[in-house]
């Protein structure tokens, strides 16, 4: 670690408002006829909509305003992933079906489930956008699509085409709620996607303030009505949305989004929102996290096809980890040593939260970030995490990061509810300064590597040239030469490059650094691939063979071992190697 890093892990949590750069602030720009407020900072925008009226007028004037920003949002990032993953399939046979069942079959399924209010504000938001009512309403919905094919319906044709380039979840997403003698009850959510330098740059909060009802504020991007739904309202109840454990579906359930907008709308209580659950019962397996500002509480609530389940904390607060199903666990065992990590991370977060603390939303944004103790470096890093947002109702306040992924170790910048004088209108809460977890780790060595390792998953997932990722690649190793992460990513990258030396070379420094014995196998079998790539079959196969009979490796690393013995490791499977960026892994 250089000296710089030395510095910023030592910045307590009293230092943290004050090691901000001199002069740097957040600026307003308000809304103008027919567009977005924009609140700037020097990592990046949030936008800013304020609706007034019926919530289909409002819809469609929504979707009015944000026409101009689609073809750069996460909606389009959505769309045009999906169709060249279609493409890139290798079977023509099942890009198509994928664009069939994607494109047509499940969006009209999904649009004969949804409650007729909320179809006519999807149908006006498409209208007010200038988009075909039919597409619109297949991306809208693209949450219960991969929820859809989670579940193991339509043979898993959706899945296929969505995950060709990533075997980590598509739809992840953490919250904490804990109890503040500052603050009150906080409610912090962190989101993590693939649209990675989609979503984040197009950070959005629209805040409505219908006619019936309480005004309520959704944190989402730009492109998307709902997104996954996490928002606040006037009463001071705050819901966040994630994926559920169970993998069983029902295609007579509701689409995700009606619910969490009806409780927004209506609901002042933790009750009355269980309640509303209650009457939308769903295609498949949610969480939602919910928390009052008026009595402290908070609960969590599993609602699927079977059942509601509701766990409710009047005290010590409560966390949730939605991610991949038990059956994508099972498959995956790095994925699932991945999820074991962050829930420990989180539960030691509860663990260890007081109530007195005097800097709350710095100690929630750090736990967010992945490292409670010190900046994060690149095991910690959520590459991913596109949206990050601390929920703050008793002061109707909600604290949206601003800038790229990893969201929450950027900024994050106050906007209340309402304006200075009580007036409907949401913006920048000037009495307050944004949060900064590690006001130092942007220029660190740490936090340029990490931007590096962001660029390269974006160009991986948008089909570049194995060559230019290995360059973007080089410069993260060179600014954090100890992590194995960034030397696996590199040696993985080389060998669909087909650079068989400089995959080796990368793949021996990650061992140096890696102690876990079924990491070190799995590595042990990269390695092995890369001398394979080289022409040196019997060095190969004797890293192979001590691999496969490994008592420590996991299971799918001793089957890949005692097929590579068999099977030669070429050119066709290198440049047929799919990475998953998010755990550093190729299996």
């Amino acid at each position: 670690m250089g000296q710089g890093d030395d510095a910023m892990s030592s910045t307590s949590p009293d230092d943290a408002r004050s090691s901000a750069p001199a002069g740097a602030q957040a600026v307003y720009y308000p809304e103008r006829a027919g567009g977005l407020g924009r609140v700037t900072t020097p990592v990046g925008d949030v936008h800013v909509a304020n609706i007034n009226g019926p919530l289909t007028s409002a819809s469609r004037d929504l979707g009015r305003r944000l026409a101009p920003e689609l073809r750069e949002g996460a909606y389009r990032a959505f769309d045009g992933y999906v169709q060249r993953i279609s493409a890139e399939s290798g079977s023509r046979m099942i890009a198509a079906a994928g664009r069939v069942v994607g494109g047509a079959v499940l969006p009209r399924l999904l649009r004969q489930q949804l409650p007729a209010p909320y179809l006519q504000m999807l149908t006006a938001f498409a209208e007010g956008a200038g988009l075909d009512v039919e597409e619109a309403l297949a991306t809208q919905q693209i949450w219960d699509q991969w929820a859809w094919a989670r579940a193991g319906n339509v043979r898993g044709l959706v899945e296929g085409r969505l995950k060709a380039r990533t075997h980590s979840p598509l739809l992840a997403s953490s919250a904490v709620v804990v109890p503040s003698d500052e603050r009150g009850i906080l409610h912090a959510f962190s989101f993590e996607n693939a649209a990675v330098e989609r979503w984040d740059r197009a950070a959005r909060v629209v805040v409505m303030h219908p006619d019936q009802g309480f005004s309520y504020a959704l944190v989402t991007s730009l492109g998307f009505l709902t997104g996954l739904p996490a928002g606040m309202n006037a009463a001071g109840l705050t819901l966040s949305t994630h994926p559920g454990p169970a993998s069983l579906g029902d295609r007579g359930g509701v689409p995700l989004g009606p619910a969490a907008l009806q409780v927004l709308n209506e609901a002042r209580t933790i009750e009355e929102a269980v309640a509303i659950f209650r009457q939308h019962p769903p295609m498949t397996s949610w969480t939602y996290m919910l928390s009052e500002a008026a009595s402290g509480r908070c609960a969590k609530v599993e609602v699927s096809p079977l059942r509601v389940g509701v766990e409710i904390e009047t005290s010590r607060g409560l966390v949730v980890r939605g991610g991949p199903s038990v059956a994508e666990l099972k498959r995956s065992p790095a994925l699932a040593q991945e999820e074991a990590r962050r829930d420990a991370h989180l539960g030691s977060l509860l663990a260890t939260w007081r109530s007195d603390r005097s800097l709350p939303l710095v100690e929630l944004a750090r736990g967010l970030g992945g490292d409670i103790e010190s900046a994060p470096g690149a095991d910690a890093i959520r590459v991913a995490e596109v949206m990050s947002v601390i929920f703050e109702p008793a002061a109707g306040r909600l604290w949206v990061a601003a800038g790229r992924a990893p969201t929450s170790l950027r900024w994050f910048v106050p906007l209340r509810l309402r304006g200075a004088h009580g007036e409907a209108r949401a913006e920048l809460d000037r009495r307050e300064t944004p949060v900064q977890a590690w006001p130092t780790w942007q220029e660190s060595a740490r936090g340029r590597a990490a931007d590096y390792y962001r660029n390269a998953y974006r160009l991986y997932l948008e089909g570049e040239d194995p060559q230019r990722l290995l360059i973007t690649l080089e410069y993260a190793v060179a600014l954090e030469p100890a992590s194995a992460r960034y030397h696996v990513l590199a040696g993985l990258v080389a060998l669909s490059a087909l650079r068989g030396r400089r995959a080796e070379g990368a793949f021996r420094r990650a061992l140096d650094a890696i102690d876990e014995g079924g990491r070190r196998a799995e590595v042990g079998l990269y390695l092995g691939w890369a001398l394979d790539l080289q022409g040196r079959r019997k060095a190969a196969r004797e890293l192979y063979a001590r691999v496969s009979e490994d008592a420590q490796a996991h299971g799918v690393t001793r089957r890949a071992a005692a097929a590579a013995r068999r099977h030669r490791f070429g050119k066709r499977e290198a440049e047929r190697l799919h990475i998953d960026f998010v755990l550093a892994n190729a299996l």
